[in-house]
């Protein structure tokens, strides 16, 4: 989802301030770094590190570093290995951000404001309490954690994943990679770091995606020092780190490093290179935010050149590493001006793309359906039950709203519906359709579908169940066993859903837990839970359904959802006239999408393209 869409759920936290003053959230913060232990010391290739006892009761390393800061000729390079120290590294302090926008959602400061670093190549382990001896022959399970955030926004300290460690016997691991133009950017071709012949990596441009091979490589090299076993390591993720995620199953580069796949609330599928990374000879061929046309902005903005018919001519007369050294030294942050991020959108913007060397390339489904072209092992994939709500909750068009808080639905059951089209729509592209495929090439697969909605109602005028419900990224604290560190829990979890929502949340860190460890989520890791269904390619897909006992419990459903019964469903069920083409265009929102172009021509009966409406809002 995009940056600014992220924006929307702290608008929610504004009630608190528009409706009761919000004196509990105007005391200050107090941040007590805590001591490193004796029993937390380990030696990893680089040195010593010192952990800390968590609030779980477990061991906590924060902010060691698994590759060198990518400064200065090292932008837009393949990581490599990280610095050495001397003496005990004491890894209580999670290491920076990478370099993004503050966005109040991850606690990374006000809005807008500039927040991190280049040099953020960290990560963070949890693990059961065990000394040194213990856990060089603990063996547990490896989950390493791909934050969200588009790609853009976010880092692996903002999750907490001390609980599901200690209480599921697991090693846990959160990572940083590089986001945004950082992230994903391709210089010219031939310009190697530090001048260097580059190889296929040098000038792949997926530098978060080989960010997250390096930490997975040093998991390999140093995990069992935590009590992890290198053989069994689960990579999970939820929005665009489920996207990562996907991006690590089809990659060459992969083998042998992840064992399992979790893929939560799949955001978006894989950006068109040449729309918003690729460099071009000829900027004018590019799209507004390729690295060609950002380079033309960079010598501009940097006095360079005085307009962009200069630029134009400059470019022409430097060499591939002059260019290349003359955007490494861009500060950072006017690099990232140039993007202009708080108006972009997400599929203009940078992201993991199929450069064919890090992410093979070719038709998704198809890699998937062909187990040459893709790791096999066992992948589960979910949605929850109402995805778009935490966008739609703030849309004008759906909702009443004062002080920039949205208080009341304008057309309760019209809202539902779109609610459900776009749920389902979300659910077909991201786990019907990747888990047929892969269960057509023989690969173990599981899918669910959250729907805990019980928010209940804030200052007798919110009814937050129906506002928000089980929205886009509301299941992580339930699947972390952590909600007080969860952006606006104060609002979402309280006393009177607490019980149902810890039960549902032991049984899916139960079931996460069972299936990085034995690659099938079966009845959880005591035995005592529902059976969850492998998805079969043959018959009626089944998928488990988490619910708390009031709502039907947890429970397995077989309802297949598909881009065509979603506009089925809407031909019958929209009422007559443009209702039904605004509830098309709110549905289908991808902006490239051939199939739903074809779709939009047809759709009742063509009435909609007749009367010359575009499928998407110019």
């Amino acid at each position: 989802m995009t940056r600014r869409l992220l924006h929307l759920l702290p608008l929610f936290l504004c009630l608190c301030i528009t409706l009761t003053g919000c004196e509990r959230a105007a005391a200050p913060t107090v941040v007590v770094t805590p001591s490193a232990a004796e029993d937390a010391v380990r030696s990893v290739g680089s040195g010593a590190v010192a952990g800390f006892v968590d609030g779980a009761g477990g061991h906590s390393w924060l902010g060691i570093p698994y590759a060198a800061p990518p400064l200065g000729a090292r932008r837009w390079a393949p990581p490599a290995e990280a610095v050495g120290w001397e003496g005990t590294r004491a890894a209580v302090v999670a290491g920076s951000p990478c370099v993004q926008y503050g966005w109040a959602l991850g606690g990374m400061g006000p809005d807008g404001s500039r927040q991190g670093s280049e040099d953020c190549l960290t990560l963070n382990i949890h693990a059961p309490r065990m000394d040194a001896a213990a856990a060089a022959t603990a063996h547990l399970p490896v989950m390493v954690w791909v934050h969200g955030g588009s790609n853009t926004v976010g880092q692996g300290a903002s999750y907490d994943g001390s609980h599901l460690a200690a209480s599921e016997r697991v090693v846990m691991v959160t990572i940083n990679y590089r986001l945004g133009p950082f992230g994903w950017f391709i210089l010219p071709a031939g310009s190697g770091a530090g001048g260097s012949a580059p190889d296929a990596l040098e000038s792949s441009g997926n530098w978060g995606i080989l960010d997250e091979l390096a930490a997975l490589r040093w998991i390999q090299a140093h995990i069992v020092e935590f009590g992890g076993d290198a053989a069994n390591v689960t990579v999970f993720g939820e929005s665009a780190g489920a996207t990562d995620a996907l991006a690590l199953l089809v990659s060459p580069l992969s083998a042998g490093l992840l064992h399992r796949v979790i893929v939560q609330s799949l955001g978006f599928g894989f950006a068109a290179p040449a729309r918003a990374i690729h460099y071009v000879d000829d900027p004018e061929a590019g799209a507004v935010y390729s690295s060609g046309e950002i380079l033309l902005k960079a010598l501009v903005h940097a006095g360079r050149a005085p307009d962009r018919a200069a630029a134009k001519l400059m470019v022409a007369s430097l060499g591939r590493d002059q260019i290349a050294s003359f955007l490494r030294s861009v500060d950072p942050w006017e690099l990232y001006a140039l993007y202009h991020p708080s108006n972009i959108e997400t599929d203009l913007f940078p992201t993991v793309f199929q450069d064919g060397t890090v992410v093979r390339t070719g038709d998704l489904e198809q890699l998937l359906a062909d187990p040459v072209r893709h790791l096999v092992v066992p992948v589960l994939f979910g949605t929850n039950r109402d995805e778009p709500k935490l966008f739609m909750a703030f849309d004008p068009r759906l909702v009443g709203k004062v002080g920039g808080a949205p208080l009341w639905i304008r057309d309760p059951a019209a809202y539902e519906r779109e609610a459900e089209y776009r749920s389902r729509l979300w659910r077909a592209n991201g786990v019907d359709r990747p888990a047929r495929a892969l269960a057509s090439a023989g690969t173990p697969v599981y899918a669910y579908r959250w729907d805990w909605r019980e928010e209940g109602r804030r200052f007798g005028v919110v009814d937050a169940s129906r506002l928000l419900g089980a929205a886009h990224g509301l299941e992580i604290p339930f699947v972390f066993g952590s909600f007080d560190s969860a952006p606006g829990h104060e609002l979402l979890f309280t006393a009177a859903n607490r019980p149902g929502r810890i039960e549902l949340s032991n049984a899916m860190m139960s079931y996460w837990a069972e299936f990085a460890r034995h690659g099938r989520p079966g009845r959880g890791r005591d035995g005592a839970l529902a059976e969850w269904p492998a998805w079969s390619a043959a018959a009626t897909p089944a998928y488990l359904v988490f619910d708390t006992a009031a709502h039907g419990g947890i429970r397995t459903e077989q309802e297949p959802s598909s881009r065509e019964a979603v506009v089925a469903s809407m031909e019958a069920r929209e009422p007559a006239g443009v209702a039904a083409c605004t509830m098309f265009r709110a549905t289908f929102r991808t902006r490239v999408d051939a199939w739903a172009d074809d779709a939009w021509r047809v759709f009742r009966g063509g009435e909609c393209a007749a009367a010359g409406v575009q499928r998407l809002v110019p």
